[in-house]
């Protein structure tokens, strides 16, 4: 079913200009993550984060675009230079990377996977946490922007 709604997704997706996000955590832990992005007004790689919001294991969450993370129950945008909040714009932005907390927020288990040529080229990682399902994570372009981050 999860595959299903993943495809449904994927193809509406596809229709809109903007560049969609698609985490799949298909552990039985939750996972605290931190998006990080780039828009016209700051284009360069990782120029925003988000604050952490938890994904529940065995579930899945989509943003239709990066400004879809400063909605209402969003996590919200700040810049990684020169404090305070942000709104980004549709307008040439992107998803760049994330960091993904297993654990407690200071992390048994946390890494940085992402895009490349962004702040965290590398697009997957390997590795286990204790009593988790964890063993690796990827971060896949499907064209036009869009990524799915699988949790495995």
């Amino acid at each position: 079913m999860k595959s299903v709604l993943t495809f449904l997704a994927l193809t509406v997706a596809g229709f809109s200009a903007n560049a969609a996000l698609f985490i799949n955590n298909n552990t039985n832990c939750e996972a605290v993550l931190v998006l990080k992005a780039h828009d016209a007004n700051n284009p360069g790689s990782c120029a925003y984060y988000s604050t952490r919001f938890p994904v529940a294991g065995n579930t899945s969450m989509a943003f239709n675009n990066v400004t879809n993370v400063n909605s209402p129950g969003g996590p919200g945008w700040y810049p990684t230079v020169g404090g305070g909040t942000a709104t980004l714009v549709t307008a040439g932005s992107g998803w760049d990377a994330v960091t993904v907390y297993y654990g407690n927020l200071g992390g048994a288990i946390t890494f940085n996977i992402g895009g490349a040529g962004t702040c965290t080229p590398v697009g997957s990682f390997t590795g286990s946490f204790p009593g988790c399902s964890f063993t690796n994570a990827t971060w896949t372009p499907l064209g036009g922007g869009n990524i799915l981050l699988d949790l495995n």
